[in-house]
């Protein structure tokens, strides 16, 4: 009877170890490798919005499961960069926005295994701009973002892809899909500042009389673009001077998508209010930049 209650209690402690958070910390390398890869992959799936650099890892908590499989579950701060996703680069090639580029930052929730190779499941995002007051306290001459629903941001996005569409060497007319970015700066007048999606049509440049409110996305491979867009204005309306346009073409690849959102929110109140405490050793783990801004920790 005693050596049967002890081979009980020897697999209630085994299956209850198995069932438990494993202790692992944000410093850790296979936990770094993981998040590493995990950004990676988020930003793979992603169709919308700008590629995510990896801040640092904020926490982290393990389960292993039967067989050996172990589940991270990641709490990852994130930078936007300036590389769009559908350019589908790895975030460590791309450059972090910083206070001149409207900055944007937030948090990123995954699920991963590792038990071979790490293996996204799930992810949730939340991402907001830096708020203007923040970057005029210590650049008062930088950017400030505009609303993308002013008229005078699509009217500087119509007008930048109209003249993309005028001089570029492409058979075929592109189309304005998404802006996803606006800023304003005083130069010698206000000047504009756009960033948008674009998608390639049926309306070939050869046709004569193209109506282009006609034009439908060509099928089969899409082809899309990310532009970089300005203008200046006067003091008088007639007048717009110059337009600066620069895309870059990419063909999209079909790839499987993984359950995952991210939700866009309005700039936080400074000061921030506190965040939950990191449960996890060496948690936070260290960042790898903070933009110089004093009024938010990021």
């Amino acid at each position: 009877m005693r050596q049967f209650l002890g081979l009980v209690l020897v697999c209630l402690y085994v299956q209850w170890g198995r069932a438990s958070p494993a202790i692992v910390g944000c410093q850790e390398q296979t936990v770094m490798q993981a998040a590493d890869e995990a950004l990676d992959q988020i930003n793979t799936h992603r169709t919308e919005g700008y590629i995510f650099s990896l801040n640092r890892v904020y926490d982290v908590r393990q389960e292993e499961k039967e067989g050996g499989e172990k589940h991270l579950h990641l709490t990852m701060d994130v930078l936007e960069t300036k590389c769009h996703v559908i350019s589908r680069r790895n975030w460590k090639s791309c450059e972090v926005k910083d206070i001149k580029d409207v900055p944007v930052f937030g948090t990123c929730e995954a699920l991963v295994t590792t038990q071979i190779n790490v293996t996204l499941h799930n992810f949730s995002c939340i991402i907001q701009q830096v708020p203007a007051v923040a970057i005029v306290e210590i650049c008062p001459d930088c950017p400030t973002a505009e609303s993308l629903g002013e008229p005078i941001v699509a009217e500087t996005a119509n007008l930048s892809l109209q003249k993309f569409n005028k001089e570029s060497a492409m058979t075929s007319y592109f189309a304005l899909l998404n802006i996803t970015a606006a800023s304003m700066q005083w130069v010698i007048g206000p000047a504009y500042f756009v960033e948008f999606t674009i998608q390639e049509t049926d309306c070939a440049k050869a046709s004569a009389d193209v109506d282009f409110t006609q034009c439908q996305p060509k099928d089969g491979m899409s082809t899309k673009g990310f532009c970089t867009g300005s203008h200046i204005t006067d003091d008088d309306p007639e007048i717009k001077i110059p337009i600066e346009v620069n895309c870059t073409i990419y063909k999209q690849p079909v790839t499987q998508t993984v359950p995952g959102s991210v939700l866009v929110v309005p700039p936080p109140r400074i000061p921030m209010p506190p965040r939950a405490v990191a449960a996890a050793n060496s948690c936070p783990g260290k960042k790898r930049h903070s933009l110089g801004l004093r009024a938010l920790r990021l």
